[in-house]
């Protein structure tokens, strides 16, 4: 799974392209350690060109979720398909992740000028 690391700002974002599989997540892991190290408390993890994600892909959401958590960040989540929205919210973890249907959305969030597209 390509991931790509990028600096809006303050905002760390993360563009995932492809599955989010077992298997195809070792690269998000790298970028969101890279993430973590840059010390930014908001991280923008954009899933527009997302196909899939299955079980492996949500457990590394929710650890990246957790460990942001932990450091006082907050994370936000950017073009989700319905599919990938569909495990999310199957999981009910669409109660735990902010979700944006685009990334100027998410960062008007960031900068308290929005809220959660709902939806």
């Amino acid at each position: 799974m390509p991931a790509f690391l990028r600096k809006e700002g303050n905002v760390v974002i993360i563009d995932l392209q492809g599955r989010m599989a077992l298997g195809d997540v070792d690269e998000f892991r790298t970028r969101w350690a890279e993430a973590m190290a840059t010390g930014s408390k908001q991280l923008i993890i954009n899933l527009t060109r997302v196909t899939m994600m299955d079980s492996s892909g949500i457990g590394t959401m929710i650890r990246c979720h957790s460990a942001m958590s932990a450091a006082g960040g907050s994370i936000k989540v950017v073009g989700a398909n319905t599919t990938v929205r569909q495990a999310f919210k199957v999981t009910r973890l669409d109660k735990v992740f902010a979700f944006f249907d685009d990334e100027a959305s998410a960062l008007a969030a960031v900068n308290g000028a929005g809220a959660a597209s709902g939806s």
